[in-house]
């Protein structure tokens, strides 16, 4: 008799949970009620706590809990104050240093509701300092005093039991501040930060209870201001600055006790001053600068394989949680599925952010409007209006930290306005050309604007965090075009000359290339923002009449994919080849608030088995 397991090759499991992909990587959760930075953390992934801050107006004491979804402000600290250290998980942590201004050693215990003062504080009054440890078994090293620099910076360490601090005979090797840490008491690991120079370092340290022992490999990404989680020997550090990236890299590294290994995945929001939490498998980045209340979840199965079940293309098995019979499929063609609408009606939108977790701003509903919404992979949210109402503008980002560029008022627009999750603030940096209808991509630090009218133009300008250079120009001057990718690899497609085109461009970071054509010629299509060159997916558009035409781009040339369900063009969209988001837009006959998501050819889906 033919068994199932015969023909799939897969045993019939009782499992408590679905599987997991095999996959590492970074995904959004959710933002905090306040965006800050340099602020502390503790706690888990799913059970998280952040404390204290600067709110980029005013130190704050505010506390927040996490739940593994949603954030939830609880009991505020006694001492507002910025730059702490922070340890110990959500019902009992602890936090110290940091400054008020001054420096201050203040320390305050956290009960799960309250923080409470203990009247003794560390031994070394200091600020920017890193933490390990519990409650009751904490750790306390490095940071820094007052000025000058070189004597300011601190190599001291100091144990907490519980009561009071004692100082460790054991400092650190490389006096530093803004540094990162992780471990527990007698087990601690000490990386990046700057020192006296200052120079930004990635000197690895671990710490056995008594002495520090400077690792000969430290960091490959050097940095200061970063984050971290885990344990000694199972560490994650993320985020942070350089003098590359100094207004923040998503870059990742994962410790095994003796080497740093670069992981493929980085922070989709780029930050430093940020905080973290968990461990090496299940890790949480929250807050941070710019500004943000972003947060992201990691997650890497791989760390401890035998505690899951991963997934296998035509797996089968009973969840006996859920009660029901489910399995693994991969889809054979892409598709296009129904999300939730917007709330408010309009064309010439912009956007930024991913499938799960994106943004939509300004656009033309008569005239041309500020309002922004964020979605969060079911329905739309009102957020934030920006500060200069605008139509077809720009957009790049994520949906915590996104970039509006451009547009119409009218007249045409140079102006950009930068979205902290919270808060849009017009930037003084504007583009050397104002225009509207043009295309976007890449991040609030290091974004591409491309092609565009006011009149007709192929002009090209670089965004680095302050300011707009000019680039060289496409190819083919245009408007009505899409993009997909980042500042040192995009890709744009489609729109109008004054004819309609379907002409691909790829730009390498200096120079526009051209590519072969779509197969379909047309303007007003929106891409996959947060696509790559080599993986972008267009959609919609006027041919004409108004289509929903999708084709994904491979490097070399355009494929058709399955149709939107709305004909439309100037619509938004967002997200990956294998995950995009299209909103808004004109039909033809008027606006539309209809929302599609897009899963590729080949992406795992779980289905629930019907029984009848």
């Amino acid at each position: 008799m033919t068994t199932y397991k015969g023909i799939q090759g897969f045993n019939i499991q009782n499992l408590s949970e679905d599987p997991v992909p095999t996959v590492a990587g970074w995904s959004a959760g959710g933002s905090m009620n306040t965006a800050r930075y340099e602020l502390a953390g503790a706690g888990t992934q799913t059970a998280g706590l952040a404390f204290a801050g600067d709110d980029s107006t005013a130190r704050t004491a505010v506390t927040e809990e996490y739940n593994g979804a949603t954030w939830t402000t609880s009991g505020s600290m006694a001492t507002a104050r910025n730059s702490l250290g922070g340890c110990g998980v959500q019902t009992a942590a602890l936090g110290f240093g940091g400054a008020i201004p001054p420096p201050t050693g203040a320390t305050e215990e956290y009960n799960g509701s309250t923080w409470t003062t203990n009247p003794t504080g560390l031994n070394t009054v200091r600020l920017q300092l890193a933490a390990a440890g519990t409650q009751t078994a904490a750790l306390g090293f490095g940071g820094y005093t007052s000025p000058p620099v070189a004597t300011g910076n601190q190599t001291a360490t100091e144990e907490y039991d519980g009561s009071t601090w004692t100082s460790s005979p054991g400092s650190l090797n490389t006096a530093r501040r803004n540094l990162a840490g992780c471990g527990i008491q007698t087990a601690a690991l000490a990386f990046g930060g700057l020192d006296g120079a200052p120079s930004y370092i990635g000197a690895t340290e671990e710490y056995n209870g008594s002495t520090w022992t400077s690792n000969p490999t430290g960091l490959n990404t050097v940095r200061g201001v970063l984050a971290g989680a885990g344990l000694q020997t199972a560490a994650l550090a993320f985020g942070g600055a350089n003098n590359t990236f100094p207004l923040g890299t998503g870059a990742t590294e994962s410790y095994d006790g003796s080497t740093w290994t670069t992981l493929p995945t980085s922070l989709a929001t780029a930050r430093y001053t940020l905080a973290g939490a968990g461990s090496q498998a299940a890790a949480l980045a929250f807050g941070g600068s710019p500004t943000t209340a972003a947060t992201e979840e990691w997650a890497n199965y791989s760390v401890d394989p035998a505690s899951y079940q991963f997934q296998n293309e035509g797996q089968v098995w009973y969840n006996n949680t859920e009660n029901v019979w489910k399995v693994q499929e991969a889809t054979t063609v892409g598709s296009w599925a129904s999300g939730g609408p917007l709330n408010t009606t309009r064309t010439g939108i912009g956007s930024a952010g991913i499938q799960t977790a994106a943004l939509g701003f300004g656009g033309d509903n008569g005239p041309a409007i500020n309002a922004s919404e964020a979605y969060n992979g079911l329905t739309w949210s009102t957020t934030p209006s920006l500060n200069t109402a605008r139509k077809f503008p720009g957009g790049a980002g994520t949906q915590t930290a996104a970039l509006a560029f451009g547009g119409e008022a009218p007249p045409d627009l140079s102006s950009t306005e930068i979205y902290n999750g919270s808060t849009w603030t017009t930037s003084p940096a504007t583009l050397n050309t104002a225009r509207h209808l043009l295309a976007g991509v890449g991040t609030t630090s290091a974004a591409l604007a491309a092609g565009g009218q006011g009149p007709i133009t192929g002009a090209t300008e670089e965004y680095n965090g302050t300011s707009w250079t000019n680039s060289n120009s496409l190819n083919t001057a245009r408007s009505y075009l899409a993009g997909s990718g980042i500042q040192t690899s995009a890709v744009v497609f489609g729109g109008t000359t004054g004819t309609r085109t379907g002409a691909t461009e790829e730009y390498d970071g200096t120079s526009w290339t051209n590519s072969n054509n779509m197969n379909t010629a047309r303007q007003g299509l929106a891409g996959s923002v947060n696509g790559t060159q080599i993986a972008a997916l267009g959609f919609g558009g006027n041919v004409p009449p108004y289509s929903g035409i999708t084709e994904a781009y491979d490097g070399t040339s355009w494929v058709n994919e399955t149709s939107m369900s709305t004909a439309r063009g100037q619509l938004g969209g967002a997200g990956t080849q294998a995950s995009a988001l299209a909103f808004a837009g004109d039909t033809g006959v008027g606006g539309t608030t209809a929302t599609e998501e897009f899963t590729g050819p080949g992406e795992l889906t779980t289905k629930t088995i019907t029984v009848s």
